[in-house]
């Protein structure tokens, strides 16, 4: 749906499940995202809230 919409801020993955090590969470999501091809960011993330 983001891409559809031409969204091209930045993206959080999180997860809420403390049983799962973040060695074994990180590759999955990571592998989640890189399914919907969104373009890697042209900036830090922080940079897409700056105000100026």
């Amino acid at each position: 749906m983001l891409n559809a919409i031409g969204y091209e801020g930045p993206l959080s993955v999180e997860w809420e499940d403390a049983g799962m090590d973040r060695l074994v969470g990180a590759p999955e999501a990571l592998e989640f995202v890189r399914r919907y091809a969104f373009p890697p960011p042209e900036a830090a993330f922080d940079a897409a809230f700056s105000t100026r």
